[in-house]
């Protein structure tokens, strides 16, 4: 008993026991890092045994890329090409150059004129003959255009009078030389003697004097028609004047039959001769184009020996 009632006095006297609280376990937070992607390092697929090797595939150049090559070798080709221009057409002319100038000019002279006309008779074909003239001399030009000493002011100054009066007056007029002779308008022309109408009535002067001109009509009229202005004037001119000397030979005729009809004591006045026209052209054409050419020879002969 006595042992029962001691432990109920130590039961007692004992402190209580703290009450836990339970709370809900948190679970632990855990901040996760990002996670690097892994690489994988692609190889190339290992040849089966037995399988033929195969080349991975090449990689395409970009057309970026591709524009961008084409564009730098367009580019320096430019840049060189401009180098070699600037150094030949920069550079002054050479004493050779004059010297090749000089030769050119005497492939710009004419021939004579008697050695033109020789040759125009020889051939049928007279524009051939003057073309192949003008030709030959043209083509001097050029080449003497394109020789350096070409680009010397006072060799260029000297060449461009010179070339004035080939272009301007020269040239047109052997060109009219051509078309006159083609036309045969010299031997066409050729007018009646006034005697032959003394006796005939004015019906009879006109009626023959237009069959005995009717092929110098026609070759005047082409000459008129022709793109040459010196031909085209003298057929003009030409043309008019025949048709006064028609008239002259009625006014002649009937001045001369009454004349003698009235025993020299005639009311009427002698008709004058018309005057015949000439080609329009300077007759000094030849001596001012060689005066020019000899010019330009002297200055090339000046540069060249200096």
């Amino acid at each position: 008993m006595d042992n029962s009632n001691n432990k109920k006095q130590q039961l007692q006297q004992m402190p209580p026991q703290p009450q836990l609280q339970q709370a809900a376990p948190q679970q632990p937070q855990f901040q996760l890092a990002p996670q690097q992607p892994q690489q994988f390092q692609q190889t190339p697929p290992q040849p089966m045994a037995g399988a033929p090797y195969q080349m991975p595939p090449k990689k395409k150049m970009s057309k970026g890329v591709l524009w961008g090559i084409i564009g730098g070798v367009i580019g320096l080709i430019i840049i060189i090409v401009g180098i070699v221009l600037a150094i030949l057409f920069l550079s002054g002319p050479s004493k050779a150059d004059y010297k090749d100038a000089v030769s050119l000019v005497s492939q710009m002279k004419l021939p004579e004129y008697k050695d033109i006309f020789k040759d125009v008779k020889k051939s049928d074909d007279y524009e051939e003959v003057i073309n192949k003239i003008i030709n030959s001399v043209d083509e001097a030009h050029a080449k003497f255009v394109a020789n350096k000493a070409f680009k010397d002011k006072d060799v260029k100054e000297a060449y461009d009078k010179y070339l004035n009066v080939w272009n301007d007056e020269m040239k047109p007029y052997l060109k009219y030389i051509a078309i006159f002779h083609k036309e045969k308008a010299y031997f066409n022309c050729r007018v009646p003697r006034a005697n032959k109408y003394f006796e005939k009535s004015k019906d009879e002067i006109e009626q023959d004097f237009d069959s005995v001109m009717k092929n110098c009509i026609n070759a005047l009229d082409n000459m008129i028609k022709s793109d040459n202005d010196i031909a085209k004037k003298y057929g003009e001119d030409l043309k008019k004047h025949y048709a006064e000397m028609k008239q002259y030979y009625v006014a002649a005729a009937a001045y001369r039959q009454d004349y003698v009809r009235t025993n020299g004591q005639t009311s009427l006045s002698s008709p004058e001769v018309p005057t015949t026209p000439r080609p329009n052209y300077k007759k000094d054409i030849a001596k001012r184009l060689k005066d020019n050419l000899d010019n330009l020879q002297k200055v090339l002969e000046d540069k060249a020996n200096k």
